[in-house]
């Protein structure tokens, strides 16, 4: 998540806030806002295409899964931040379709299979 500054010299000073440094408030919107998202997704497919609805995608980040900003791929949070647990989601949803990225156990979730033609 970025935040945009405005300097006294006119331009915009860039910070970086990650999940872990989010005040309290924001913490509470963001559970408030995300936490009915999962609790009430019917599939992978259906939690992905809500969350892509609102900006944000579900991607494995050193072999975690969290919630990333679906524009600039920044980590927002993770599944614990929100009180949810992997196994509880699998438990629910059944087995994710991931796609691997790079070699640090990282992946993104797929809201379809893949076909052969790359349809």
């Amino acid at each position: 998540m970025s935040i945009q500054f405005e300097g006294k010299a006119g331009g915009a000073i860039s910070a970086r806030n990650a999940s872990t440094e989010l005040d309290c408030e924001t913490a509470a919107l963001l559970r408030a806002a995300i936490r009915p998202v999962f609790s009430s997704a019917i599939s992978w497919s259906n939690l992905t295409e809500i969350l892509k609805d609102k900006g944000y995608r579900l991607a494995f980040r050193q072999g975690l899964l969290c919630i990333t900003d679906r524009t600039t791929g920044d980590r927002v949070c993770g599944l614990r931040f929100l009180g949810f647990d992997f196994k509880d989601l699998v438990r629910q949803l059944g087995r994710p379709i991931v796609v691997a990225r790079g070699n640090e156990a990282d992946g993104d979730v797929l809201s379809a299979r893949p076909t052969a033609n790359g349809a």
